[in-house]
């Protein structure tokens, strides 16, 4: 555990050394940071909260009071409006003119107020289901920024992993060329066969094409990050972080029982199902009546707001409509809402099935990459020593070339071995904190119980928003995540 820890400084410390030349330097909190700002998933979350949260407004606004006015000007004519004409035709020139308009065109205003009193659990339960939507659209947006976090730092290590990968090669290249040195001169001297210095120029073409492949894997892995952090894929950057190794001492019971309290997509559902039993209830205001506040006006004139057509008229009462049979429409509709709600309710449970997955298959894959480390790291010493001995006995003409390739070979395979371990560990980990819903910038579960104490969404927010301390040290998490 010791060759492996300071194995794994030195690769950090080579990344810093190499970052001056390959641009600017971001450490894991960079990225993520970075990622957290620019990312199109986050963006595009935060755009469909702002849809959720206007749309609660619209159908809040749906109780209050409501004006509308309608105005119309219209050419007229027809023997209904004949003799008022003739009268008209008759008073031209003479003061009595403006009693009698020629009634050819009209402008006809209208005004209606109405306020709604009663709607049979209408506008109740769609401002239920349009806050149960903003409330999932809350928790939908924690979820990705969960999401883009494991991301940026998947990609983060892998670059690390890729960096890694790349010195391995660069260092079998100059392995290889150091024995192909070798080989040649006692091949000069006439010791060994020009068939060990053909092999061995095979063997160092074969490693410089893996380099070169190795380099490209690197670029790529540069620029997969970029597109996560939201910057140009060809940015010149390098990751550069004090990442150390710790064993985590917790267990799968342990993790499940937080995610099951923590993930928001998991509790988003919940908010799904409750907006569909929200929706049902709408759909049965149907069989109810309705009752309106009205108050309207009306004037109709020769001009433009005149009224010398008709005696401008006002009315105001109550209006109640009552949709006593509509051939089975309501019914439909009702039945439709309940097959939504139960669709939504398997969904729930589906997502309580993948979230116990994903914290199984995390934790499997975690520990599974902790033994590997311990086991690929002692394999690095055994092979590195396998290969020493291999060169010497071959200097000295008790070894065959053939062994020395298969030696430095096996040396390449248990570096690449360990620092694929190495990559997949500290993978596994951020996929772990995913799957278990570990806070970004709001607890999931505290902003669940804010909202069932009666608390609207922006207070929910506000109580359930992690502190820079919370951050550091995570509340109700296992042991070994509050270290």
């Amino acid at each position: 555990m010791k060759k492996f820890l300071a194995t794994f400084a030195a690769v950090i410390l080579l990344s810093n050394t190499v970052s001056a030349s390959e641009g600017m330097t971001l450490s894991l909190d960079d990225a993520i940071e970075l990622a957290l700002k620019n990312n199109r998933l986050i963006e595009q979350s935060a755009e469909d909260r702002e849809a959720a949260r206007w749309n609660l407004s619209a159908v809040r606004r749906n109780s209050g009071i409501t004006f509308n006015w309608t105005s119309s000007l219209n050419q007229i004519g027809g023997r209904l409006y004949n003799s008022n004409r003739e009268y008209h035709e008759q008073a031209k020139g003479t003061p009595f003119e403006k009693r009698y308009p020629s009634y050819k065109s009209e402008n006809t205003n209208t005004l209606n107020i109405s306020m709604p009193l009663y709607t049979g659990g209408q506008l109740e339960n769609q401002r239920e289901s349009a806050r149960y939507a903003l409330n999932a659209a809350d928790l939908t947006l924690e979820n990705a920024r969960q999401t883009v976090k494991y991301q940026s730092a998947a990609a983060y290590y892998q670059v690390l992993q890729q960096k890694s990968l790349v010195e391995v090669q660069k260092q079998a290249v100059e392995l290889l060329q150091e024995h192909l040195r070798n080989v040649t001169v006692q091949y000069e001297v006439g010791t060994v066969a020009k068939s060990d210095v053909l092999a061995t120029s095979v063997q160092l073409a074969n490693s410089q094409q893996n380099l070169t492949t190795a380099q490209g894997n690197y670029q790529n892995a540069v620029a997969q990050l970029n597109n996560i952090m939201g910057l140009p894929v060809d940015t010149e950057i390098a990751a550069s972080d004090n990442i150390s190794f710790v064993k985590y001492d917790f267990t799968e019971e342990q993790c499940l029982e937080y995610a099951l309290n923590h993930r928001p997509d998991g509790i988003a559902a919940v908010y799904s199902v409750k907006q569909a039993e929200s929706q049902t209830a709408t759909a049965k205001s149907g069989y109810r009546p309705k009752v309106s506040a009205v108050i309207s006006g009306n004037i109709s004139g020769e001009n433009v707001f005149g009224n010398n057509h008709n005696p401008e008229r006002w009315s105001a009462g109550v209006e109640l409509s009552w949709n006593i049979f509509d051939n089975g429409v309501t019914s439909a509709q009702v039945e439709q809402y309940k097959a939504i709600e139960r669709k939504s309710e398997s969904v729930a449970q589906q997502q309580i099935e993948q979230i116990q997955l994903e914290v199984h298959n995390s934790y499997t894959n975690l520990k599974t990459a902790e033994k590997n480390i311990e086991t690929t790291a002692s394999a690095v010493d055994k092979a590195e020593e396998e290969f020493a001995i291999a060169q010497v006995r071959y200097v000295e003409g008790v070894d065959t070339n053939l062994n020395v390739m298969n030696a430095q070979e096996k040396v390449v395979e248990t570096r690449n071995n360990y620092y694929t371990a190495l990559y997949n560990y500290f993978t596994s980990r951020a996929q772990l904190e995913k799957a278990m819903g570990v806070p970004v910038l709001i607890d999931a579960k505290i902003y669940s119980e804010a909202e069932q104490s009666g608390k609207s969404s922006p207070k929910s927010l506000e109580a359930a928003k992690i502190s820079d301390a919370d951050k550091e040290n995570p509340k109700e998490l296992p042991a070994p995540f509050n270290e």
